[in-house]
């Protein structure tokens, strides 16, 4: 009888040890404050089976853009959950799985919208083309940008573009990308001259 106590209680002990340990070693979790303060721009040659960067001449029908957004961030708070030990000394926490708790991002200024224009560099007449440029959603399927801003609940911070429409676009032209924020402070950057054949 005394063989079964000190059995059960030494199953109790090694219990409420190996529950006790995060076995899944989370970090703590994080709060961020994300501020956007710039763009970051490149263009591409689209032809190939890989994008590759411009350096000369490219056609109309295989131009795109890659727009980052870039930020700061301030950590505004550190959280470390406390551990949920039930009476048999198990961590409920970790009892039944590993999913550590993830970083925490908070917009402050939050992007409203993306506008391109491009500037013809023999007239320096200025178009808007934004509805030139097309991306694609989660499922593959081909989206404008503003069919992008209306679907996506989460932002991210950067897009690839690709330009399908091109009877407006001068032969020597440099693409201006504007990005608005919810404040209406607006980002501003633009292209190399590009010229197309």
């Amino acid at each position: 009888m005394n063989k079964k106590i000190i059995s059960l209680f030494l199953l109790y002990f090694f219990q409420l040890i190996a529950s006790s340990c995060d076995p899944c070693n989370c970090e703590p979790a994080r709060t961020y404050e994300r501020i956007y303060n710039g763009i970051e721009l490149k263009s591409w040659d689209t032809s190939g089976f890989q994008n590759e960067e411009i350096t000369g001449t490219v056609n109309k029908n295989s131009f795109g853009l890659t727009i980052s957004v870039e930020f700061e961030l301030n950590q505004i708070a550190f959280y470390k959950p406390k551990l949920d030990i039930s009476s048999f000394g198990f961590a409920s926490a970790y009892a039944l799985s590993c999913d550590c708790e993830p970083d925490e991002y908070i917009n402050i200024d939050p992007i409203d919208f993306i506008s391109i224009t491009v500037i013809d560099t023999q007239s320096q007449e200025i178009t808007n083309v934004t509805d030139n440029f097309y991306t694609y959603d989660y499922d593959g399927e081909q989206i404008t940008i503003s069919e992008l801003f209306q679907n996506r609940a989460d932002w991210h911070d950067g897009f690839q573009l690709d330009m399908i429409e091109y009877d407006n676009i001068p032969d020597t032209s440099i693409f201006e990308v504007k990005i608005i924020l919810e404040s209406g402070t607006e980002l501003i950057e633009q292209t190399q001259e590009i010229n197309f054949e």
